[in-house]
């Protein structure tokens, strides 16, 4: 098939194309609508042409943006058909008098076309706009899955109306820029607007929390790569079986041990081997709390003596290790001795997986039922996932996602419509997110009550607002960021001010080791630590989970938190179960390692000890160090009593000086000879003391001398390479 194109350019902003005016068939009619996030929409027209001439009709402002984006394809050409020559008469942009006025393109084909014939163009339309719905599980619901409605409001702001036209929206945000082909002028790019500010629970727009994906079971493996995210697992090279449970599997009310556990023959005891077994048994015991008890079976083989005793001892020793470890259900113990082999105890191999402990679930509790006299509330995720989707497909295109509408559009002009891209549960519950957010002040110390959501599907969501339901009815508004799929957003809709969390932080430094020494520079290793305290006193009504956006400290590492998964690399979420009215403290420790340059000699001789005591040297080093140690600290000593006696002394300087005044004041005083001698005395004995004190002086000094020199002398050709 031949086509001839007439090609343009590039795309534009902000208004819809208008009508055909006139030409010479009525088929060609619009069809095809591409709607994108950013303001731009591309028509597409087909028809039959049976003339050589096209007159379509557009606003003043829209001509420059059609002329070079246009393309003209003429379809059905033959073998040996020649394609029309399309050429476009352009009017003046000087003949009209404002933007919104009305202007003709003509378009010319030589020789006539007498064929089917496209014509696509880009001009600036009204942006389609998500919004969403998220229906929450009821609390206490076994199953936590939410309702996620994404909805498009799109607008037909033009001067036609569109009649059976297939819609399609795209997500990405192609360039765009102002140019006047017509003259040289440029056009301006619209203007940011600034963001709305209401005088709500919100100073500004409360964001989503995005993270990288969620793991809602806690073995590691992101859900959106684990083939069994609910339940604890272990990695595998199998994609079918990563992130599955490799010994215990709880489904519903259904606890199934995948492998025994193993005794030892004659044994009662619990082996080594069999302990991870017991641990993971328990973790799949607490977090089926709707099963609330349990029959711990003891097995034997048939060659063991006292079997049914020795089976029995064998429960009894599960069901200690199992309330060991936290384990609240009900444990019933029952022996059965070898009456139930697994398999023929005909060989030992046999025998050793006779030799065994099951457990099965013994009472669930049911499902509770709405209150009697009290209707179900409507807006479940179970009633509302009847809705129908409005997305027939959706494909990537240019790093855009396209949702084609399933049914044909039909929307009068300068009017807008609502319709349903998605409707499917996700994976989704209410928690409380305590994030400081300084467009909600109350949010410093009480957290927000948020959905939880993970797009698991293989939709990108865009930006957009979300209304939130929870037991039946509206409970707030969230704002949603673009969130692709196998990611997670944890979205603020209301502040529960009867929970508080207050933070503190505290930073220490504790000296490492010693990594190099070279001409008298120690260069040393200190590990900063830093200790934030954030005390939860709950209310009494609140989500199970609390989930902490935790800032982390330039260059530190967050110390033994399990719960804690990268939500930016600037922050972590802390996830901390809660219990209604019952305060907690959540201790998130973070450290970082520092080295720094100090003379050896004036290093402080406690925190060099300290330096040492951490590092591993060899012995003559090591001892040349004590060494240094040991002088550092007769220096020390040395440094310390001096400055004592120096004050000492000066004061008998002084008080010898008062006496000689004194002495000086009654020398021609006949009656003062009995104080002039006792003024006299005081004077000697003064002397005396400043004359100790001052060979005391001379002692240190000569001391601190030695001290030094001998401390260079140790340090002198002492070399640390770096450790």
């Amino acid at each position: 098939m031949k086509h001839a194109f007439l090609a343009a350019l590039s795309l534009a902003l902000t208004a819809c194309a208008g009508p055909l005016a006139k030409g010479p068939s009525p088929d060609l009619r619009l069809r095809h609508v591409v709607l994108y996030q950013n303001g731009l929409g591309y028509f597409e027209r087909t028809g039959v042409m049976s003339g050589e001439r096209l007159s379509l009709r557009f606003r003043e402002r829209e001509v420059d943006d059609v002329l070079k984006s246009m393309v003209v394809v003429e379809q059905n050409l033959g073998p040996n058909d020649t394609p029309s020559t399309v050429s476009a008469l352009l009017p003046r942009s000087e003949q009209a008098s404002g933007p919104d006025d009305p202007a003709e393109v003509e378009l010319v084909f030589s020789p006539a076309a007498r064929r089917p014939v496209s014509i696509a163009y880009a001009v600036p339309t009204a942006a389609w706009k998500a919004t969403y719905r998220v229906i929450l599980p009821a609390k206490g619901h076994k199953e936590k899955r939410a309702l996620l409605q994404a909805w498009a409001l799109i607008s037909n702001i033009g001067d036609e109306d569109w009649s059976e036209v297939d819609v399609t929206l795209a997500t990405g945000a192609p360039l765009s820029y102002a140019s006047n082909l017509r003259t040289p002028a440029m056009l301006d790019r619209p203007e940011l607007k600034g963001v709305y500010d209401g005088e709500g629970g919100a100073l500004a727009p409360v964001l989503a929390e995005s993270s990288p994906g969620s793991d809602a079971d806690r073995d590691g493996v992101l859900d959106h790569e684990d083939a069994c995210p609910r339940e604890p697992g272990s990695p595998s090279p199998q994609p079918d079986r990563h992130g599955c449970p490799l010994a215990v599997r709880a489904i519903s009310s259904e606890i199934q041990i995948l492998t025994t556990v193993p005794f030892d023959k004659g044994s009662d005891v619990i082996p080594p081997r069999a302990r991870p077994l017991v641990e993971e048994l328990a973790r799949s015991l607490k977090s089926a709390p709707h099963i609330r008890a349990f029959e711990v079976e003891g097995h034997a083989s048939a060659d063991e003596a006292g079997a049914a005793d020795l089976a029995a001892r064998r429960a009894a020793a599960v069901r200690a290790a199992l309330l060991q470890l936290g384990v609240t259900a009900e444990l019933v113990t029952r022996s059965h001795g070898a009456e139930m082999p697994l398999v023929a105890n005909d060989i030992e191999e046999n025998r050793q997986r006779n030799r065994r402990v099951s457990l099965r679930a013994s009472d669930v509790r049911p499902a509770q039922a709405p209150s009697p006299g009290r209707e179900a509330p409507a807006v479940t995720p179970e009633a509302m996932e009847k809705v129908p989707e409005g997305a027939a497909s959706v494909d990537a295109v240019a790093g855009a996602f396209r949702y084609a509408i399933a049914n044909p559009v039909t929307l009068p002009k300068k009017s807008s419509a609502l319709i349903t891209l998605i409707n499917r549960t996700v994976a989704g519950e209410d928690v409380l997110l305590f994030r400081p957010d300084p467009a909600a002040p109350a949010s410093a110390t009480h957290p927000f009550r948020a959905a939880q959501i993970e797009n698991r599907s293989a939709l990108g969501l865009q930006p957009g607002s979300v209304s939130i339901f929870s037991g039946g009815t509206f409970v707030g508004e969230g704002v949603l960021t673009r969130l692709l799929p196998g990611q997670s957003a944890t979205i603020p809709y209301a502040i529960d001010s009867s929970t508080e969390v207050r933070a503190t932080s505290m930073t220490t430094d504790v000296p490492v080791r010693v990594v190099s020494l070279s001409r008298g520079a120690l260069r040393v290793e200190d590990r900063y630590r830093r200790v934030t305290v954030y005390e939860v006193r709950p209310g009494r009504d609140v989500p199970e989970t609390l989930l902490i956006r935790h800032a982390r400290a330039t260059g530190f590492a967050p110390q033994g938190l399990s719960g804690c998964t990268d939500a930016t690399p600037d922050a972590c979420l802390v996830e901390k179960k809660l219990a209604p009215g019952a305060p907690q403290k959540v201790v998130v420790e973070e450290t970082r390692l520092s080295q720094r340059d100090i003379p050896l000699v004036q290093a402080e001789s406690e925190r060099l000890s300290l330096y040492l005591k951490g590092s591993s040297l060899p012995a003559e080093l090591r001892a040349r160090l004590d060494r240094a140690l040991a002088l550092r600290r007769a220096l020390d000593a040395a440094n310390d009593e001096l400055d004592p006696l120096r004050r000492r002394r000066a004061e008998l300087i002084d008080r010898a000086a008062e006496l000689r005044e004194s002495l000086r004041t009654i020398e021609r005083t006949p009656q003062a000879g009995k104080l002039r001698q006792t003024l006299l005395d005081r004077l000697a004995e003064v002397a005396r003391q400043s004359e100790e004190i001052g060979a005391k002086i001379t002692q240190r000094v000569e001391d601190v001398a030695m001290a030094r020199a001998e401390l260079d002398d140790t340090l002198r050709d002492l070399v640390i390479e770096g450790r």
